[in-house]
């Protein structure tokens, strides 16, 4: 399947604006790690948490660090900030490019994760 050329300062935007959710998601994780510890399991973050443990895999705040610095999205091969920093698993970004309604944005159909990867709008 032939996919149309992608502009390559679109892809720099892209993999840039990704790069900056990794150490979002790590405090995100330290979010969960903390509802689940406190008893607040009802958050959307602790029952990412729990859902993630359920697969077999410890959640740790140590490992979401090393996850999130060592996060890498290549032109092509993007992968979800959430999915690997939470879990260490690379399920692929699926980018829907901009409309009149939205800005350009990157969603993965594995956790529901959704991201603005949109250029700046110069004025």
């Amino acid at each position: 399947m032939n996919h149309p050329a992608i502009d390559p300062s679109l892809e720099q935007h892209r993999i840039a604006a990704l790069l900056k959710q990794a150490p979002l998601e790590f405090a995100r994780v330290v979010y969960g790690l903390r509802d689940t510890a406190q008893g607040k399991h009802w958050t959307s973050v602790a029952h990412d948490v729990a859902r993630i443990e359920q697969l077999g895999s410890p959640v740790t705040r140590d490992r979401a660090q090393q996850r999130s610095r060592g996060y890498l999205p290549l032109t092509g091969q993007a992968h979800c900030p959430r999915c690997w920093v939470l879990g260490g698993v690379k399920n692929p970004l699926h980018f829907r490019a901009a409309t009149d309604e939205r800005p350009d944005s990157a969603i993965c159909k594995v956790c529901g994760a959704e991201y603005l990867t949109a250029p700046p709008v110069e004025e």
